[in-house]
């Protein structure tokens, strides 16, 4: 990757420990317009829910039925070029200042990356997405031998090495030049080298809005079904109903949780980090 990508103007350096300059919190731009969308759908999906599942069932099948064997390249493509990168003389180079130092052992990144990576889909999907496949696979059979064949393909795929290609990926991207060329923490700094100072205008504010949305959208559809299986698990071990009201409680506390230490900065280098021996226990 070049050194020579623009930073945007009065973006400082990061400091002696390779830590973030202090930056503008919110763009409001790109903030207003994805959460405006993204509360247009909220609000469509409670109103008229039947008729929003129907409308993103279509949406979601037209695309799989016509970019899905992109997808599926996509994904080979992309775990190729990261093994590649790994593999090369590229794979030294550091995410941050030459002189940086990792925060966290092995073990605790790996914890990290798989509580707060896709902990909660491999509870639910390990074994709900094999079965699903067998009883009604897309392209055979049902309840067959090729039918157990094919769930475990799309189960490895969706779950095995490949999904870690695009997870790294995007971590090297947003790493390195926020990181190392100080650029902002966003989708539109790994576009750079590619559109040079366009990226701190309509353009880049276009890719992070997506992104954002894409982010939202996807957080909120593992966080639907971790609730709903707390809301089990609850009603399991304690008797508390199923229900709406619920599941609306558990994503408060959730979210609660989960911001209040970032709020108080419970994970800069100033105060408490989140020790590796707990990282396996807890979303870090």
């Amino acid at each position: 990757m070049s050194a020579t990508v623009d930073t945007p103007p009065g973006d400082s350096k990061g400091d002696a420990k390779g830590k973030r300059p202090s930056l503008p919190p919110v763009n409001k731009r790109v903030f207003i317009a994805a959460a405006l969308v993204a509360l247009a759908i909220t609000v469509w999906a409670l109103i008229s829910p039947t008729n929003a599942e129907a409308v993103l069932g279509a949406v979601v099948g037209w695309t799989s039925d016509w970019f899905g064997w992109f997808y599926v390249l996509l994904v080979l493509a992309v775990l190729v070029f990261v093994i590649y990168l790994a593999a090369s003389r590229y794979g030294n180079t550091k995410l941050g200042p030459e002189h940086s130092k990792p925060e966290f052992g092995l073990v605790a990144w790996a914890s990290m990356l798989f509580a707060a990576g896709i902990s909660t889909d491999l509870m639910f999907f390990a074994v709900a997405e094999p079965v699903t496949m067998y009883l009604a696979p897309p392209s055979t059979d049902p309840e067959t031998v090729n039918a157990a064949r094919e769930s475990t393909v799309w189960a490895l795929f969706h779950y095995g090495l490949s999904g870690w290609g695009l997870y790294a990926l995007m971590g090297m991207a947003l790493a390195y030049f926020a990181y190392r060329m100080n650029m902002p923490l966003a989708i539109r700094s790994a576009l750079a080298p590619i559109f040079g100072k366009r990226v701190h205008g309509a353009l880049g504010e276009t890719v992070d809005f997506a992104a954002l949305l894409g982010t939202i959208f996807g957080v909120a559809t593992s966080l639907g079904i971790g609730v709903v299986m707390v809301n089990v698990g609850l009603n399991t071990v304690f008797g508390i109903p199923i229900g709406t009201a619920t599941q609306v409680g558990i994503v408060v506390v959730g979210v609660g949780v989960a911001t209040v230490p970032w709020q108080s900065q419970v994970w800069t280098r100033e105060s408490s980090s989140c020790p590796s021996s707990t990282s396996s226990s807890r979303s870090c």
